[in-house]
């Protein structure tokens, strides 16, 4: 998980979703992509929320309808990465095919009845969806030669080759969540000197979120679609990012460092750039810090009562917790 939808927008969109799992939101973007009331169905909420055509429901195969507020940072976002993911489709990269609108366009603006959103469609991805189980030695190496070469596909970004990125550490050392809590403020501001004392690296336009749910795989290379995260950074957080599953909860001591260790040679092959495991730790905490920072705007209800909505609200703040106690772990491992 990297971006996240309100919960009150979640339940919003839920309360529209009848028995057959269809709602009048969805009908609305599926119109401008020429799909008939109905034949979009519910799927999830996430970053975006996702409706599926499933088989049989239109001649272009399986179809997602991914949207998300227009006036959120969600609908940015997802419109942002909608246009990269066009452009790399169209420079022929391993990403998913995108779905032109009835009029031709990647992206629109849509009213609905709740608001307007932005929606981009795409095809099924076609192929086996891998978990850090069923890894080995080569799938982890064409996993992190894929990163490399999806960002050799994305070319540089507009900005200065090499620049510092955004302090999370900071805005979190200052954010309300870190007033109520002495010890992560003060995580968060030892891990903002050490980001400040850090050399400005090589930017690459990532992906954001290379993580295996965002992949399918054929042949032994995976295909990646999402890029709601995308955008230009280190080439270091584009890596831990990925491959936060293999770094596990612990900075500094990879869960599957094995397999980590082949990520990191096949990004090597592609790249021509050696990432080592300890210049991840620092990434993979801004990343926590990132995702703290959106926390409470996501959880925006109070003591939910509906039963699916309780669950979600426990598995994020659990999310949640876990990137806090990483959080000061890093700051202590670092200091």
């Amino acid at each position: 998980m990297v971006g996240m939808l309100p919960l009150s927008q979640i339940f919003a969109l839920r309360e529209t979703v009848d028995q057959e799992w269809c709602s009048p939101v969805a009908d609305a973007v599926g119109e401008c992509w020429g799909l008939p009331a109905g034949a979009l169905r519910f799927w999830r909420s996430s970053a975006a929320h996702v409706f599926v055509a499933p088989p049989g429901a239109d001649s272009r195969g399986v179809l997602y309808a991914r949207f998300a507020p227009a006036e959120d940072p969600a609908g940015y976002r997802l419109a942002e990465g909608a246009r990269f993911h066009a452009r790399l489709a169209a420079a022929g990269a391993s990403v998913a095919r995108v779905v032109p609108s009835r009029i031709n366009t990647m992206v629109e603006r849509i009213g609905t009845p709740l608001g307007d959103m932005y929606a981009s469609v795409l095809g099924k991805v076609d192929g086996d969806e891998l978990d850090v189980e069923e890894l080995d030695g080569g799938a982890a190496a064409a996993w992190g030669a894929a990163l490399a070469a999806f960002h050799q596909a994305a070319g540089q970004p507009a900005m200065r080759a090499q620049t510092k990125p955004p302090d999370p550490f900071a805005a979190l050392a200052a954010a309300p969540a870190a007033l109520e809590d002495p010890e992560l403020a003060e995580a968060a501001k030892t891990l903002s000197t050490v980001l400040t004392a850090s050399p400005a690296t090589p930017l690459v336009l990532g992906h954001g979120d290379f993580e295996l749910d965002n992949l399918r795989w054929t042949d032994g290379w995976p295909a990646c679609f999402d890029l709601d995260e995308s955008g230009a950074m280190p080439a270091a957080a584009d890596v831990a990012s990925a491959a936060r599953d293999l770094l596990g909860p612990r900075p500094g001591s990879p869960e599957h460092p094995e397999l980590l260790t082949a990520f990191l040679q096949g990004y090597q092959r592609i790249s021509g750039q050696t990432i080592e495991p300890q210049e991840l730790v620092l990434p993979r905490a801004a990343f926590a810090a990132q995702q703290l920072l959106q926390s409470t705007e996501v959880l925006d209800i109070r003591s939910p009562s509906v039963a699916w909505l309780k669950e979600l609200d426990g598995s994020l703040r659990t999310h949640y917790q876990i990137q806090h106690d990483l959080l000061l772990m890093t700051a202590d491992v670092l200091v």
